[in-house]
């Protein structure tokens, strides 16, 4: 049983196809053992020793076994045929990944990269909604497993998700927000502004006569489309993020 960060994991996995619903054990800091599950998603012959693309997925809503399958079904059903591997976790029942569950992504992640080779060693981060909150948790807590941030639409939760962002100033950020959807644009302007002060890459898209579901007017091409754009500056972050993370290790105590 392989160890990352103090996490015990352990991988349960039933294949069907290229889609598998897996179950992970963590053992959290605080010793208590958590069963995470996960659909994922590989590409069509997919070698597990050639550098793939990889997206954290994270759904919208309550983050159930509902929401991670109508998320796939808008977005990652196919996600096989762009070559790109996928992991949606379903949150544990009362959490969320913005509210406690955010602390089983790491292992998650760290157990996916000692099975696969990943495409610069990071993750793309994509959330809906509630998921897109939870994409700028994670990757404001996490900024060396990320290599751009996804949110359609989606902020940060809080006010120290908002001033993490200083975390995200090498992570591309693409945000996509329906022209009606009031207060989400609002904060998300303000995201934006942030951002941009702190020198990030950031885009916001605003479509027009949209409000909070976007899926028919943002739909998985462009979803596609925008995280292939994301693929080389990815792989050419990668020195920087590893040496990043010898550095931080060296400080560690």
């Amino acid at each position: 049983m392989p160890f990352h960060s103090g996490h015990a994991i352990a991988v349960v996995a039933l294949l069907v196809g290229a889609v598998s619903a897996s179950a992970q054990d963590t053992a959290t800091p605080g010793g208590t053992m958590v069963q995470l599950r996960y659909a994922l998603t590989l590409p069509a012959n997919h070698d597990p020793e050639v550098a793939t693309p990889a997206v954290l997925a994270l759904a919208p809503g309550p983050q159930n076994d509902e929401m991670v399958d109508i998320a796939h079904r808008a977005y990652w059903d196919h996600a096989e045929r762009h070559g790109w591997i996928v992991v949606s976790p379903v949150a544990p029942p009362g959490r969320l990944f913005f509210d406690g569950a955010e602390t089983l992504i790491p292992p998650l992640l760290e157990e996916l990269r000692e099975r696969y080779r990943i495409e610069g060693n990071a993750f793309h981060v994509a959330g809906i909604s509630n998921g897109g909150i939870a994409a700028f948790r994670v990757a404001g807590e996490h900024p060396l497993l990320f290599c751009s941030l996804l949110a359609a639409p989606g902020l940060p939760g809080s006010d120290a998700d908002f001033e993490r962002l200083a975390e995200l100033r090498h992570i591309p950020v693409h945000m996509v927000v329906g022209e009606g959807d009031a207060r989400w644009l609002t904060r998300m302007r303000a995201t934006e502004a942030r951002l941009r002060e702190l020198g990030a890459p950031v885009e916001l898209v605003v479509l027009p006569d949209q409000g909070h579901v976007i899926a028919q007017a943002f739909p998985e091409s462009a979803v596609f489309a925008q995280l292939e754009a994301q693929r080389p500056g990815c792989r050419e972050g990668e020195a920087r993020r590893s040496a990043a993370a010898k550095a931080a290790s060296s400080a560690s105590p």
